[in-house]
């Protein structure tokens, strides 16, 4: 039995393909917002700086943060190590911990950090939960700290057309269907940051939205990238005979249909929120 209920794995795989693509979607998304930190979180950083990654997933965020800051402390944490890189492949300076963000975290780690990071946690918390995981992670940042955390508002979600000729058909029903189904987690989180960032005591709170895309280069990447979560939830979903989900068959032929969109032009656009806020001195 798992330490903890890993809520990401009920529809989506741990695994090597998976990694792939969230490794490609990390930076897709940081083109899109245009940093890695904000210009005032960054000003948190320095040689020594202690960061937590919260719900690291492949270590994408700490592996891009250790090329710049060779010597900061840099710790990740996560619900589950599947996606963790072997340690022998990472910076000297980052170490992967086993962290349920939902539960209060250990007083061993309140007040360690300069920067705690958070991106895209939504689809494993529901909407009870976030108040209380945004003043668990805030007990993580030293007096002074900073928080930035990233997600997106992915119940906006629409594929369109590129050119004039171009198709979007399969792609819209695909994306559809699976924001349908994810919409219990995804109608949260996005529009909670702020005000429970300052529930949780951080002052100085600010937000930003980007459009993804926004990066005229990135869209058919972008694009593809999305296709194959769906598509994958879509099969995981078949293969336990999940109620109301399409068949195998149905699943490639959909799919032959959404790729065929995205190599007309069609692409995917949705907002990028970013929150970030800082504990008092």
């Amino acid at each position: 039995m798992p330490l903890f209920r890993d809520t990401y794995a009920e529809n989506m795989q741990r695994d090597s393909t998976e990694a792939q693509r969230l490794d490609e979607q990390f930076d897709l998304l940081t083109e899109n917002i245009g940093y890695l930190l904000h210009p005032s979180v960054r000003a948190k950083m320095h040689p020594h700086a202690r960061v937590a990654d919260i719900a690291t997933g492949t270590a994408a965020f700490l592996r891009d943060l250790a090329h710049d800051w060779p010597d900061a402390i840099l710790h990740g944490y996560d619900i589950s190590t599947s996606l963790y890189p072997p340690s022998r492949t990472l910076p000297k300076n980052v170490n992967l911990y086993l962290l349920d963000a939902r539960r209060d975290v250990p007083v061993s780690l309140y007040g360690q950090y300069d920067i705690v990071h958070v991106r895209l946690i939504a689809a494993g918390l529901t909407a009870s939960e976030w108040g209380r995981t945004i003043r668990n992670l805030s007990r993580l940042l030293k007096p002074g700290g900073a928080m930035q955390w990233e997600e997106c508002d992915f119940t906006n979600v629409r594929h369109l057309p590129g050119r004039p000729e171009s198709t979007t058909d399969a792609a819209s029903t695909m994306g559809v269907m699976y924001m349908t189904a994810m919409k219990p987690r995804f109608d949260y989180g996005w529009n909670r940051l702020a005000i429970e960032m300052r529930n949780a005591g951080l002052l100085d709170v600010h937000t930003e939205a980007v459009s993804a895309g926004r990066v005229y280069d990135t869209r058919a990447r972008l694009t593809a990238n999305g296709m194959r979560a769906m598509f994958a939830w879509a099969r995981l979903h078949s293969a336990r005979g999940t109620q109301g989900a399409l068949t195998m068959h149905q699943i490639d032929d959909l799919e032959q249909k959404a790729y065929a969109d995205i190599q007309s032009g069609c692409y995917v656009t949705y907002d990028i929120h970013v929150a970030w806020g800082f504990r008092p001195e």
